[in-house]
Parts: structure tokens; sequence; C-alpha cells
């Protein structure tokens, strides 16, 4: 039942974000001086004294954070439940400003975000395949290629072609959905990629075959995810060790330290 909870629980994680954004505003000047993160335009990423806040300013998830990911440099963000994963991620996107520090990121046009359940829009699989950004240039052996690369070479034979419209959120497993969304990414390859828990309703061996191809792309990429085989596709590993605690380590290091923790 992985794919079932999976879901369940990405609609869980949406719903609680879209809770705390309902609070009451007054709530926000219970606690510290309200402030935001400032967010610039910049070549490459970098988080500068970040201290990051619930919505609600009751509770402070992240304190004081600060690295620069350079451009073939990739990020794995580990941590407890609760810790502020995700809530990190919607600050580089700029969706998530409560807080002080700041933070550089390139344009949003040249960052790609794949949340763990992937927005399926309503249209064919063309559509599916070509958000957000719609090339013209591909054929449709192109896009059958792609769809190889992703283990989903038989989809348009099995759904009826590539312009047919479905109700893909139902007609596609959550499995086939972040597939689906990483050949978003081989096509319109950004140079920046946001993988929030992109791959958690895979196997390992499709999550191997999806991070691959990722790194054959001219992409960095930063995940958020709990499984230790991640540990082989990227460089450098950020811990949130809960109470605003963080920890930056190379791969290597972190790895060690879970197997002396082991």
């Amino acid at each position: 039942q992985i794919q079932s909870i999976s879901s369940f629980a990405a609609g869980i994680n949406r719903l609680g974000s879209f809770h705390e954004s309902l609070e009451d505003p007054a709530l926000r000047h219970t606690g510290a001086r309200e402030s935001n993160i400032q967010t610039r335009i910049a070549q490459q990423l970098a988080l500068n004294h970040v201290t990051l806040l619930t919505p609600n300013s009751e509770r402070t998830l992240v304190r004081d954070l600060s690295f620069a990911l350079e451009a073939d440099q990739r990020l794995l963000i580990v941590g407890v439940s609760g810790s502020g994963k995700s809530s990190l991620l919607r600050a580089i996107a700029g969706l998530w400003t409560n807080g002080q520090g700041s933070i550089a990121r390139p344009d949003t046009q040249e960052m790609l975000f794949l949340p763990q359940k992937p927005y399926m829009l309503l249209g064919s699989l063309r559509d599916q395949l070509l958000y957000p950004k719609r090339r013209r240039d591909l054929t449709d052996e192109d896009l059958i290629r792609v769809l190889a690369q992703v283990n989903l070479g038989d989809l348009p034979e099995r759904v009826g072609g590539f312009d047919v419209e479905k109700d893909w959120a139902s007609t596609l497993s959550l499995g086939e959905q972040q597939r689906l969304a990483f050949a978003r990414i081989l096509i319109t390859q950004p140079r920046y990629a946001i993988l929030d828990e992109a791959t958690s309703a895979l196997d390992v061996a499709n999550e191997k075959l999806l991070y691959l191809q990722l790194q054959h792309l001219n992409t960095t990429y930063i995940s958020v995810g709990h499984r230790p085989t991640l540990l082989a596709y990227h460089d450098l590993v950020l811990e949130l060790q809960g109470n605003c605690a963080w920890q930056l380590w190379s791969v290597q290091e972190y790895g060690a330290r879970l197997a002396l923790a082991s």
C-alpha cells in the first residue's frame, strides 16, 4: 500500500500547510517582531543567515542557516518529521517568507519544482509532458524516447495516444505521476530542480533510474528524502536536527556518521 500511503501523506501535508496559512494573521504579532526573508535573483543558490518561522510565527523551524551551492553540487536535505525540510524548499521558491535573512537564487523561470504529489493539469498526455514550458520542437518520437527514459515507454499506447484527455490524477498511480514529473525535467532541462520527496512512491530500482537520468543533465538539484539510497546521487547533506539546529555534511561524512550510528 506504499503508493496509497504516500498519496495520503502528501495530501495531509498540503492540508496542514493550507491550515497554517489560514491562521488568524493577528497571531503573527504575539511573538517576535514580524519580518520577512529577502530574496534576490543571482546565478547560484545561497542562503545567508536564514531563520525560518512557521506562518503564524509561533515556532522557529531553522535558525541562522547559511550555505552556498555551487553549480556542480547536489544537495540532499534530511531530518525528522516537522523539522522544516519542505518549508525550507518553499522559502527557496519564494512561497514562504516569514523569518529573517536572505536567499539568493536563479529566477524561477530557470527552476523546476517537483512536489511529492505532482501537479496533473487538465489536458492531454502531451500537455502533461510539456508542462510548464510548452516546447513545439518535440515530435511524438522525442516524447516516446523521454518516456522510455523514465520507464513509461508504453504509456501512450496504453492510454490511447498523446492527445487523449483524461483525469490523469486518477488514471495514473502516484508512482507513474512521479515518473511523469521526472520526464518534465528531462524535457525542460532547467538549471535547478527542487525535488520534495519526488520519488517517495517508487521502488529503489526506479528511483535509481530517474536520478541517473538526472545526473546526465546540466542541472543542479536539491532533494528532500528519507531513504539512505539517495546519498549516492548527492554531494552534500543538509541535516535539519530539530530544535532549530542544522548541520551541513559532505556525503562521505554523513554516510560515515550513519554507519557509526548503526
